[in-house]
């Protein structure tokens, strides 16, 4: 049965958890949230584990986005499969991911973290936008890709959600190092997730080498997403988060 989400015990459950770790003014910032829709995150997404997932931060958007929603991004392998998908909320994360996620673009592709981590810092306003793949036609054409207009940089907590490892780490682990560079006013928090106790040596590893990266291994995730809302907060709020949220910088 898919999880019911109580909103306001879920949203003063995790003030009071911020407020326990020093963050008493929690700030406005927009959030997002990444979803791997590789092959082997099928059944997941299928049984509704992941939505179930994606419910548990629902009071993470309430709380810090100024609209009270995350807006919501899929990939698996290569430029073309990330894709932007609808935002989600409190008024609609039930059967989110069957409507929105199941069979979107990529849909049973592989797995490259970059593109889409290059996009949503575009997106956010933190990196020159990538040029956009044109479609079949247009290239027939002879048209050339088409770059997304600049925007506002927006401070932004994005939760990323992956079941593997990336197939192209060494240009995300470049794109993480520009990132921390320029000062971003981003924090990527990788969600490893395993129905048993698999490892995520590559994006722990980002975790501990980068200041606006967190690693949280989300472990026989069946029941980690039943867990009380305290040791949902407890596992995802980090000194290094905690010092994000303050303003502090990578």
């Amino acid at each position: 049965m898919a999880l019911t989400l109580d909103l306001n015990k879920s949203q003063q459950a995790l003030v009071l958890n911020l407020a326990k770790a020093g963050v008493s003014d929690p700030p406005k910032v927009d959030v997002a949230f990444v979803m791997d829709v590789s092959g082997s995150f099928d059944d997941e997404h299928r049984q509704g584990v992941t939505n179930d997932l994606l419910t548990r931060l629902i009071p993470w958007a309430a709380l810090f986005d100024p609209d009270q929603k995350m807006e919501v991004y899929t990939f698996s392998n290569g430029p073309r499969n990330v894709h932007h998908a609808a935002d989600v909320s409190a008024r609609n994360y039930a059967g989110y991911v069957q409507r929105e996620i199941i069979g979107c673009p990529g849909y049973q592709g592989g797995t490259d973290y970059s593109y889409v981590l290059e996009r949503v810092l575009a997106d956010f306003g933190w990196a020159p936008a990538a040029a956009r793949p044109q479609g079949f036609f247009a290239r027939l054409l002879g048209a050339s890709a088409a770059a997304a207009p600049a925007v506002a940089p927006r401070q932004t907590l994005i939760f990323f959600v992956t079941d593997g490892e990336s197939s192209d780490e060494a240009k995300t682990t470049a794109l993480l190092k520009a990132s921390q560079a320029r000062g971003d006013g981003v924090y990527f928090h990788f969600l490893g997730v395993s129905n048993q106790s698999a490892k995520f040596p590559y994006i722990e590893r980002l975790g501990e080498q980068f200041g606006n990266v967190g690693f949280t291994a989300v472990n026989q995730v069946r029941s980690w997403v039943k867990q009380p809302d305290d040791a949902i907060n407890q596992a995802l709020i980090s000194d290094e988060l905690v010092a994000w949220l303050k303003g502090g910088r990578a």
